[in-house]
């Protein structure tokens, strides 16, 4: 079955909510590598200059690379906040931050293809609330009776465009920033 076939089975808004809900999983995904790859060149800074001009990755960076793709985003997050800690600013911090919960709710959510959200439940009330602010969730958003329950719905433009431009400006603006200072080309890590 070609991909038409396929998404012709599955009303327009849920599938645009699916996939973006998709895409801003796999960006996260893309950030923690990025995190990763900083910190092991943090780690390596002998390797830099080789990084930066030749386009075969050292061996070193993808020895540890393997390691670091068994961690979880929140272990990762944790190595770079405290081995890149100056580099850290609290705008940073906060996006970092907000990623974190937006790949965990995404990751974590219940999806069905029969509606056009994903159900969240956070395991305690300061997640709850961060989620809240990051997805920009009115409690409106809850579901019925159990406003434990979070709707996150990417076939709103709105949801989608503020989560990905936050992903956007942390790459573009603050990893390219730390790149920089240590010397690394920004689009050898992306």
């Amino acid at each position: 079955m070609d991909r038409n076939s396929e998404t012709e089975l599955i009303p327009e808004d849920i599938d645009r909510s699916l996939t973006r809900a998709g895409r801003l999983l796999v960006y996260s995904l893309w950030i923690q590598s990025q995190l990763s790859d900083l910190i092991i060149l943090n780690r390596n800074k002998e390797i830099i200059n080789d990084f930066n001009n030749n386009p075969i990755i050292p061996e070193i960076l993808q020895k540890e690379r393997f390691i670091f793709w068994e961690k979880n985003f929140k272990e990762v997050k944790e190595i770079f906040e405290e081995e890149l800690a100056d580099l850290l600013t609290e705008q940073a911090k906060v996006d970092l931050n907000t990623i974190y919960y937006l790949r965990n709710a995404i990751s974590h959510s219940n999806v069905s293809v029969g509606r056009k959200y994903l159900l969240y439940k956070p395991n305690n009330e300061k997640i709850m609330t961060s989620i809240k602010e990051i997805m920009h969730i009115s409690n409106k958003d809850e579901v019925g009776a159990n406003p434990d329950l979070i709707k996150i719905d990417y076939s709103k433009d709105s949801n989608y465009i503020n989560n990905s431009s936050l992903i956007k400006r942390f790459d573009e603006i603050f990893l390219k920033k730390v790149c920089q200072t240590m010397g690394i080309l920004h689009e050898r890590v992306r």
